[in-house]
């Protein structure tokens, strides 16, 4: 298949905002199908927004589910495979030209991404989907994106964080502390929490709030149950402190939230009808 240019996507391309900093599309895929192996011209993060996604980059696996954020280096091919139903995806293409001239450079190769990045392009979204994107959203996510270290698992991390992250990841509805994670990974708590903060900048239980929060615009998205529900389903246990944490992560409220997802699913199932 070759290299794509700058905002080319195998996808429809219904939605388009480009700054100098980078190009923000809104990418479609109206139902399932597999893509030949292609490469892209520069490197971008993409969130999947609804439906199933999997890509395969370098003999590595990664399975998308909604709101998780993956990193695509330029030029390096990968083959994607869109679930049943078709998949709904955020693009954000970096312009290296840009990075350079702030000084900063992409450190990371092809992989999904931590929760901080899904709340970041979330926020980023949503001004996208209400056509209040502005230069400097576009600007200050991809500052935000590209200063970061890739702290996947692996990369100098010690087994025990990674382990660590790994049952957040899995666990994120079970009542979690910092004393019964570290117990199950061998490590004091008390080095547990400041080896966790020192790593990545935020205390364990913020990390864990933004994992649930992920999951929470997971459920409303699919209009699976009530907001209590989704709260419960998440791992929140009170729904007053769900709904401060989830204000404070994305922007609104969860039944904003909700109404915005209803009127995309409306929205999609009129242009579906009319094809």
């Amino acid at each position: 298949m070759g290299t794509l240019a700058a905002g080319r996507y195998l996808g429809n391309v219904p939605q388009r905002c480009e700054t100098p900093f980078a190009i923000v599309s809104r990418v479609v895929h109206r139902c399932a199908c597999r893509l030949p192996r292609h490469d892209h011209a520069l490197p971008y993060f993409s969130m999947l927004l609804e439906g199933r996604y999997g890509e395969t980059v370098g003999g590595e696996c990664f399975d998308y589910r909604p709101f998780q954020v993956g990193f695509h280096p330029a030029r390096v091919a990968h083959v994607d495979a869109v679930g049943p139903g078709g998949g709904h995806f955020l693009c954000v293409e970096v312009r290296p030209a840009a990075l350079e001239a702030a000084g900063l450079c992409i450190d990371r190769g092809a992989s999904l991404l931590p929760a901080d990045e899904s709340l970041a392009m979330l926020r980023l979204y949503r001004a996208f989907d209400q056509g209040a994107l502005t230069p400097l959203h576009v600007e200050s996510l991809v500052m935000e994106l590209c200063s970061r270290r890739d702290d996947r698992a692996g990369r100098g991390a010690q087994r025990w964080l990674r382990q660590l992250l790994q049952i957040v990841h899995e666990e994120h509805a079970e009542p979690l502390t910092v004393a019964a994670l570290a117990a199950r990974v061998g490590i004091h708590p008390v080095h547990a929490a400041r080896a966790f903060r020192r790593r990545f900048g935020q205390t364990l239980g913020e990390y864990v709030n933004k994992v649930r929060i992920r999951a929470a615009c997971d459920y409303i998205s699919r209009d699976a149950g009530t907001l209590a529900g989704a709260a419960s389903h998440a791992g929140f246990a009170d729904h007053a402190h769900f709904c401060r944490v989830f204000r404070a992560e994305v922007g609104c409220t969860p039944s904003a939230f909700r109404a915005a997802a209803r009127g995309r699913r409306a929205q999609s199932c009129l242009r579906a009808y009319s094809m």
